[in-house]
């Protein structure tokens, strides 16, 4: 299986593109992920952007101004791209093995689709998509067709699905799905997953002048959970506790709101889905059974922490600029950083506790009120 990377690292390992071909907002409708309100299976808009590196310049292809082997026709592409989408549509609704429509499983299935590979964790029932391409295929032609990319000189393949009305708060929520290529290598050698929540419009107490102590301003909140590894769809709670976090907070700077940010998403939302098993508080002070992302106590395979991107901005708080944004990049790994191996500390001291979806009331006073997991 490849490694999962950052978005930089995958980039220092494919290197700078030469040549790209890129589509972007291709328009359908799926019953994917989760709505909103974090309701399952309601159909909602889809936007799908995908971008190829391709590892060889466009030589034949420019030099006879022609659709060559050299490239792929960009038409040719969104057509396969929203083939796999109906693909994938019609073998989850299967009557006799359906299956939950998460936005990773369909970044899968679109990657499967389009190069015929297939080197990444299985998603629920994907032995059953499989063969049904190949049944499929075997009953409309005597011969197998290609996948569309499959004998593509890539260097990258790139692939982001945007829910424009899945979030409550912002501009929608997006994974973006990248898959390196190495030249004489089947298959990507390295992949990167990026979840996004895009534009949290959330009114905050938030500045050191007199007047914004006064009352609350709007702050525009980017989330961006790099080498993320989920297949669920957890953005509905992670959102949540962004919002609570923000909207009861009462900071004077942006950087301290970013910080306690992160340290609640690693507390609330990371920790909670770990699969690492904690120690019991008796065996503090606490040595080097934290996991980390080479090892772990309870399985041969790594950690896969993801590293946390805030951004906030105060579209008010400069009258002659759009806003001034401050940005944090953070590593959930306790071998990382003091302040995630200070939040995994907590946990060893207090327990686990997984915030309700979707919680009434306050954030604050559930952590207050030592609520249960």
């Amino acid at each position: 299986m490849p490694p999962l990377l950052t978005p930089h690292a995958l980039t220092t390992l494919t290197g700078d593109p030469h040549t790209l071909i890129s589509v972007t907002n291709l328009q359908t409708t799926l019953p994917l992920g989760t709505d909103a309100w974090g309701r399952p299976n309601i159909p909602q808009p889809i936007l799908l952007s995908s971008r190829i590196s391709l590892q060889h310049p466009f030589t034949s292809a420019s030099s006879s101004d022609t659709v060559a082997p050299s490239t792929i026709h960009y038409g040719t592409l969104s057509k396969a791209i929203l083939a796999a989408c109906a693909e994938f549509r019609d073998l989850c609704a299967d009557d006799v093995c359906p299956v939950p429509m998460h936005l990773r499983a369909l970044v899968q299935f679109v990657h499967f689709y389009l190069t015929g590979r297939d080197t990444l964790p299985s998603f629920p029932c994907q032995e059953k998509v499989v063969e049904g391409l190949s049944s499929k295929d075997a009953a409309q032609e005597s011969s197998t067709i290609e996948p569309l990319l499959k004998n593509l000189a890539m260097r990258l393949f790139e692939l982001e699905i945007l829910l424009p009305k899945a979030s409550l708060m912002g501009s929608g929520i997006s994974l973006k799905g990248s898959f390196g290529y190495e030249v004489g290598k089947e298959g990507p050698s390295a992949y990167s997953m990026v979840l996004k929540l895009r534009e949290l419009r959330v009114p905050t107490v938030v500045g050191v002048n007199p007047n914004e102590r006064l009352a609350k301003q709007m702050v525009y909140v980017g989330v961006e959970m790099q080498r993320w590894g989920w297949m669920i769809d957890g953005y509905c709670a992670l959102e949540e506790v962004v919002v609570k976090s923000t909207e009861e907070s009462s900071f004077q700077t942006l950087e301290a709101l970013a910080q306690h940010l992160i340290t609640r998403i690693i507390q609330y939302i990371l920790i909670p889905h770990s699969s690492f098993k904690f120690p019991s508080p008796s065996a503090l002070p606490f040595p080097s059974y934290l996991p980390s992302s080479s090892s772990s106590p309870s399985s041969s395979k790594p950690h896969n922490h993801p590293r946390i991107k805030i951004s906030l901005s105060k579209p008010s708080a400069v009258m002659f600029a759009d806003a001034p944004t401050v940005e944090m990049l953070l590593d959930s790994d306790p071998e990382s950083n003091e302040v995630a191996r200070g939040v995994w500390e907590t946990v060893v001291r207090e327990g686990v506790r997984r915030v309700p979806f979707p919680l009434n009331g306050r954030l604050d006073e559930w952590i207050e009120g030592k609520g249960s997991s």
